[in-house]
This record gives structure tokens, sequence and C-alpha cells, in this order.
């Protein structure tokens, strides 16, 4: 490309042009000349190979002491475990930009090709409700960087570093909201004289009067204020010019390879559709969007698919990961919710997820042995279609805690966001070793990033499936009990061929004959074996994807009764128990009334661990265990029954 230095500057110039009448003109109307990104890194069109990571900045590195207070001396209370002062997790505990950057060898090392940075706008200087806006979402000035995480110097740095490394960098764009002390907000000459009050839907500044009181309404959603942030209204013009001239100034200053949209379910489906066509037609159909529509249903998530997002965050898989390999739920939750995704996106890239920051940690929900039970849940995460995502910490992994108090329900989402412990990094990292050994494979693998899936065998802890497709054949099988597991699985004859194979990830050995497989699994593990020179490939497109559900225990199982006691004469027709252990489906497990005397009973095979129930009354009412030893609240306001098995 031919460069004319008079062009570069005079391009240079409007864009301060611009920037100066943005930041002067309180209507924010002045129009930017589409300008093109500077980054000259290659896309990889298909994100099935994409590895994610996401750096919560605060909480990853500390690059730049001197950065630490920001321009508010109280907004930085280091947190020491040893003095147990977790409220000072409320504030800013160090990370920045320059952290990151001395990070890229170890994140080049784990494998990931993608780095997703929590908002580096530049945030309030207030704490809100007592929190200090460390995560990021409280932006004053949408057009620098925080001054705690350092400045745009820095982090073009960082991005033109992650691109030597063939890594790309993803920014977490902010639609939905502003600070509460916004100039916009609390400067009555921005707010009246200026006219920004028509920027924003009802706010009442002073109590929770505007906040969602109803989370299953649509409306409210969004039009409604998240917790008392200011919520802008997409649907006034000049707010959508403000924010597409946001995003497009981004992209040209920084040469970035996407943006995280937070919020999604909180903006008309109308912007997004607008939205995503734009910032495509400006970056190029290959820029990222990744949307976070925050919901366990899968057919709400689904509504969003076809608005122009490359990717969705699949939270309902999130769920059900954590239920399967946290807390021990039935392994056939994954495989009647992967056909349940296979109707509902219809091809959209997905990416899954274990953990993020806005839900509590795989460690807390796992309780003993997290490291061990995280083993299985990587390697099944690693073996599906999609962008992986990886929390940072995860790989320690992290402690954590319920984003809500279970007693008072107090937020505390910042016992999820802990400061990333470098000493355990570097020190007997098991989960990081996996980590890197699952990356490796998939990076390698075509099949494992966008192939079909055959199962072979599934039962309440064992899952065994086949990913394939023209170029190779992978099969996986998963162990996610506590026991050591033996199975020996029927194949169509002349399917395999004879052989002894070593798994590519613990070194495991499989035994196959003609028509069996014989193979032994340790507890919590995973394995993966090249089948792309035993399998008979003309067999494989005959197989059903989805195989027969076994009813057979792991070692690890008990059986636990439930019991309700209605008495005689009710008018109750059928009792559930829906919990953590089957998805919290009304339908699944039903008790019974055999003596028809009201006592409705049933027995559940259930793993040791922790569990939150209810009792689902003739398929409508959902009602705490009057007989439960312990209890918790639930989001809606309620309680929810608590089963602890040792």
């Amino acid at each position: 490309m031919n460069y004319n230095p008079g062009k570069i500057l005079f391009s240079y110039l409007v864009l301060l042009t611009f920037v100066f009448t943005l930041h002067c003109s309180p209507a924010g109307t002045a129009k930017k000349p589409n300008l093109p990104s500077h980054t000259n890194f290659k896309y990889n069109r298909d994100l099935n190979s994409e590895i994610i990571y996401f750096i919560l900045i605060d909480r990853f590195c500390n690059g730049d002491p001197g950065n630490d207070y920001g321009n508010n001396p109280a907004s930085h209370i280091p947190w020491k475990a040893e003095l147990h002062n977790d409220a000072a997790l409320k504030t800013y505990q160090g990370g920045d930009l320059q952290g990151i950057i001395n990070k890229l060898g170890y994140l080049d090392s784990l494998g990931v090709t993608t780095i997703w940075l929590s908002p580096v706008f530049d945030n309030s200087d207030a704490d809100f409700v007592g929190w200090y806006p460390y995560h990021g979402y409280h932006p004053v000035d949408f057009y620098a960087v925080d001054e705690h995480f350092g400045d745009m110097k820095v982090l073009k740095e960082l991005i033109n570093r992650a691109h030597t490394r063939g890594i790309k960098i993803i920014l977490d764009m902010i639609c939905n909201h502003v600070a509460p002390d916004h100039p916009w907000v609390v400067d009555p000459v921005n707010w009246n004289d200026q006219g920004y009050r028509n920027w924003f839907h009802p706010h009442s500044g002073v109590d929770a009067s505007t906040s969602i009181q109803d989370w299953q309404n649509q409306e409210q959603l969004e039009n409604r204020e998240l917790n008392g942030l200011p919520d802008l209204d997409q649907d006034n013009p000049q707010v959508y010019d403000f924010l597409l001239n946001v995003a497009r100034f981004w992209i040209a200053e920084t040469g970035c390879d996407g943006y995280r949209l937070d919020a999604v379910k909180h903006i008309p489906q109308s912007f997004w559709i607008k939205y995503c066509r734009d910032i495509h037609n400006i970056a190029g159909s290959d820029f990222i969007l990744l949307g976070e529509v925050f919901e366990g249903s899968t057919a709400y998530v689904a509504r969003y698919r076809a608005l122009g997002f490359n990717s969705l965050f699949d939270i309902p898989m999130y769920y059900t990961m954590n239920r399967v390999f946290a807390q021990g739920a039935n392994i056939n939750l994954l495989s009647e919710q992967l056909a349940v995704n296979d109707s509902s996106y219809h091809g959209l890239v997905l990416s899954t997820l274990l953990d993020n920051h806005d839900v509590a940690r795989f460690s807390y929900r796992a309780g003993t042995n997290a490291a061990d039970k995280l083993i299985p849940g990587l390697v099944f995460m690693f073996t599906q279609s999609g962008m992986p995502m990886i929390y940072y910490g995860t790989e320690i992994p992290l402690p954590g805690a319920a984003p809500e108090n279970e007693q008072t329900g107090a937020g505390q989402d910042y016992l999820n966001r802990l400061p990333m412990d470098w000493g355990k990094v570097y020190t007997n990292n098991t989960i990081a070793a996996t980590i890197k050994k699952l990356t490796r494979l998939r990076r390698q693998s075509s099949a494992l990033q966008n192939g079909l899936t055959w199962e072979l065998y599934k039962d309440y802890g064992i899952y065994i499936f086949v990913r394939y497709n023209s170029s190779g054949a992978i099969l996986a099988a998963i162990n996610n009990s506590a026991c050591m597991e033996t199975r020996v699985i029927a194949v169509e004859k002349n399917f395999l061929k004879n052989c002894e194979m070593t798994d590519l990830v613990n070194n495991l050995s499989l035994v196959i004959n003609t028509d069996t497989l014989f193979i032994t699994l340790p507890p919590f593990s995973g394995a993966l074996y090249d089948f792309g020179k035993v399998i008979n490939h003309e067999l494989l497109p005959l197989q059903t994807s989805r195989c027969v559900f076994t009813p057979r225990l792991t070692g690890d199982y008990r059986i636990i009764p439930f019991s309700y006691t209605a008495g005689k004469g009710n008018n109750i027709t059928g009792i559930a128990v829906a919990g953590d252990f089957n998805g919290w489906s009304p339908v699944t497990d039903l008790l019974m009334d055999e003596d028809n005397d009201g006592n409705w009973q049933l027995n559940l095979p259930l793993k040791p661990g922790k569990y939150r129930y209810k009792f689902v009354i003739n398929s409508s009412e959902w009602i705490a265990d009057p007989a439960a030893v312990e209890f918790e609240l639930d989001p809606y306001g309620g309680k929810n029954s608590l089963l602890i098995i040792p």
C-alpha cells in the first residue's frame, strides 16, 4: 500500500475535530467520516477456531503501580487474603493494560486466540452505593481510557503486541447506560437546558422507582434502569448516532478486532439490527460482534440469533455445564441441551463458558474437589462447536461465592473477582496444563471445532461421543464421577479396526475390537482419541447423532428420598421436585402418592454435594420443602430448600 503523509495528517485532523466537536456539543449529533481500521491483522472467518480468554482488567495483573489510585485515593484499597478485608474488593486492585502486556507470553502459551477485555472507558471517580467501578461498566467518557488502566498509547501497544503474536483483542462496548454521575445526568445545564434528559428513559436519581422491578417483563428490561444506572433511549436518533460514533472511534483509533456487546436484552432488537449492520459496514463482516443475552432460556436467547451478531454467549449451556460438572447432575442434561441448540440457533456460532464475572465461579458451585471437577468440564467445552471462553483465574481455580449472599441477599459479585494469584498459576498447575493440551488439539482439529457429533454411550456419569468431519474423527470419553469407571461398548461390526490407543490428554489406554470398545476412565477425567485412521468413515453418516440413555449409576451416587405430606382430601393432582440436579425441570422427577393417602414420595439418585430445590405443586405452584433443614434466598424474593449430601 502507498502511504500519503499529507492525507494521513488530514484524516487525523478530521478525527481530532470530530472528537472536540462531540465533547463540546451537548446534542452530540456531529458526524464523523467512516474511518478504516488501521489494523493489518488477518481475520479468521471461521469463529469456531477461536479460543477466548476474558480478562477483568483491574484483577489480572498490576503492571504499573503508579496508576493504582487513579484520580481518587479512596478508589484503591489493596485486598489481602490474610486480613480478610473483603470489602477492599469493592475498590480498584491495580490491574491494568500494562499488566496484560506483561502476560501476553503466558496467554500465548495457554493457546488462546482472542482476548476479551472488560471495558476500558473512563469511569466515574466516585463510588456507587459503596462500590467503585473497577469493573468498567460505569462510563463517564466514552472516548478515553480510564486512568486506572493506562491510556490510549498503552492500549494501542497492547493490541499491536497481541497482533504480533496472532492474538485478537475484543473490547467491551456499553450501549445501555452511563454512570450515575455522568455529566449529562448530574449537571442541570446538560440535563435540562441542553436536553440530555431526552437521551434517557425515566430516571429518578434518588430511588429505585425507575429501575427494573419485573425481570420477566420485556418492556421493563428495555425501558427501565439496571439497578439505578441511567438508561439510554436507543430509539432517540441522537443516541444512536452517538453510540455508533463511539464504536467507529475505537475501531479507527485502536485497530481492535471486535466488540463484546453488553446487556443486549436490555436494548430493543431494532437497535441491534441497525447497529450490527452499520458496524460491519464500517469494519467488515469479520469484525466480531459477540452479544451477551444473559438468560437461561434457549428459546429466549435464540430470538437474537438473526439480528447481525457474529456470535452469542451460550448462557443456557453455561447453566447446564455447571449443573453437570460442578454439581454432579445427570450428564444426559448435556446431550439434551445440545439437541435443543441444534434446533434453535440454525448454525449461529455460540461462545461456551464455565465461568464469567456475573455469576458464581465454577469453584463455588463445585465445592470440594473443584480443580478435579473442572477437568471433564473443560474437555467437554473444548470438544463442542463454537468459541470456548476461559475466564481469568479459572485455570487456578480462583475461589468464588454466590453473587448474592445466600442468607441476606446482599450483592457480593466482587468475591467472584479476586485478583489473579500468579504464584498458583506457575506452580504445579494441572488445569493450565490441561488447557494447553486442549487448545493445541482444538486448533489442530477441524472435527473438534465444527464437526458433527455421534454419541456412542451416555449414562448418569459417563459420556462417550465422536466428533467428526471429512478430514478426521476424535473420540471423547468423559467420566464425571468420583470413581474409576469401566465401560464395554458395542458398536456396529467392522466399524472399527482392532487396535490399542493412547489418549491425547492423559495417556489413558483404549482397547478396540472390530465391534467393541473397552475403556477405563479415572475419576473426573476426560480422554480424547484420534479415531481418524481406525474408523470406517463411510458408515459415519449412517449413525444417529443421539444415542439412547443408559440408566446406569456411577459408583458415587446415593439414593436420596424426597417426600411431601399433603394429607387426605387435598386437591393435589401432581408434585415434582425441581432443582440444581435436573436443570430445575418441573416435569422430570415426579413424586408418587401410591397409597392415595396424601403422602407423596420419590427416591432420586444424587451425588454428594450441595443442591437447591423446590417442590412444584400441580405444575404451577413452586414452594420450598417444609421439611428441609436449611434454606437459601432465591432470586425472586422467596426461598429455596437446601440439600447437602456429605
